[in-house]
């Protein structure tokens, strides 16, 4: 009998254990980079990711974001650089967890490459495939650490001649880590460097693009509110929600991170119940080619250059008349995230 009590004692300690454990959040950076040359620079280590935890966690589609606080102004305030000159890359991962492995870049699906974008917040982490998972027994592996590594890169180009030798620019970061109903996990604040120096060499003749979204179009949504919209399929049209800009010939492509929509309770919808379409507004003599979502890259624009000025699209998203795969899901919220690409023709 005093053998009985023992071990429910040891069970009732180990599932208090399981239940009661929280994940935190914190980082650090290398955040000087000098910039000697028209080529711009890249620093390996800028900034690293770090989630804890004590005991069993499980937290599914987690999300790590950065915004800029402020613009990224010279210390004398007389000159600004792009923000989207700035870029984040993942480069590894590294830790311990039980009785798996940390998972790795590809498996909790990063985009490869996060422009900074002027007062948005943008995703390092849109929505993990993989979550900060840790089941301890007893008290083997009973710490849980995941670290992820960035390198961060600033463009080159002939821009960077537009500054005077020696300018120091300050650009200051937030970073957020979230769970997948939105609540915060924590939150890091950190500042950037970059000193342009006596640039080397002569400017690139080097391609220039920009994409940029609207803020109603950053979470964008289709609603099922009645029978109607079930017989008769539903669409979301967000005028003038894409702006492009680019000194040569480009194209547009766009790609699911995830392989499926899913729901917080973990049901799914597949990615190709959905299309999607860009449609130019006046002015712009792009050619479209509207799809059904996928999580490989497809083709959506070409363009020519732009003149100098930014053009415009309509960004459309609808489903068909009669999807027995919208009919019969259950009644949740399921989402997943599109990353979009330009590169030049």
């Amino acid at each position: 009998m005093n053998n009985n009590k023992k071990l429910s004692a040891i069970i009732l300690l180990f599932i208090w254990m399981q239940c009661c454990s929280q994940a935190y959040y914190n980082s650090w950076t290398n955040g000087y980079m000098p910039v000697t040359s028209y080529g711009g620079n890249t620093i390996p280590d800028a900034y690293t990711a770090n989630f804890t935890a004590n005991g069993y966690i499980n937290v599914p589609y987690w999300r790590l974001s950065v915004r800029l606080t402020q613009p990224i102004t010279s210390t004398d305030g007389n000159y600004t650089l792009p923000a989207n000159k700035v870029s984040f890359s993942p480069v590894s991962t590294s830790g311990s967890a039980y009785p798996f492995a940390v998972p790795s870049v590809s498996q909790i699906g990063m985009p490869l490459n996060v422009m900074m974008q002027e007062g948005q917040e943008v995703f390092l982490v849109p929505q993990s495939n993989a979550a900060l998972y840790n089941l301890p027994f007893l008290f083997i592996g009973y710490y849980y650490n995941l670290q992820i590594r960035y390198s961060m890169m600033l463009a080159g180009g002939s821009y960077l001649g537009s500054y005077p030798a020696w300018t120091t620019f300050v650009a200051p970061m937030q970073f957020t880590a979230y769970d997948r109903y939105n609540n915060v996990i924590g939150r890091m604040d950190h500042v950037f460097q970059f000193q342009i120096g006596t640039l080397s060499g002569t400017p690139p003749d080097v391609p220039e693009m920009s994409l940029k979204f609207s803020a109603n179009a950053v979470n964008s949504s289709l609603e099922f509110n009645s029978k109607n919209d079930y017989t008769n399929g539903v669409s979301a049209v967000y005028a003038n929600a894409l702006t492009v800009k680019s000194n040569t010939n480009y194209q547009i492509k766009i790609r699911s991170l995830q392989t499926k929509f899913t729901s917080p309770a973990g049901n799914s919808l597949p990615l190709e119940a959905v299309k999607f379409g860009l449609a130019p507004v006046s002015g712009n003599n792009a050619s479209v080619y509207p799809i059904v979502l996928a999580s490989f890259p497809q083709l959506v624009a070409k363009g020519g250059y732009t003149q100098g000025s930014s053009v415009y699209y309509d960004i459309n998203y609808s489903t068909t008349p009669n999807d027995q795969r919208f009919i019969n899901a259950k009644t949740e919220d399921y989402s997943t995230t599109l990353q979009f690409e330009i590169t030049p023709q």
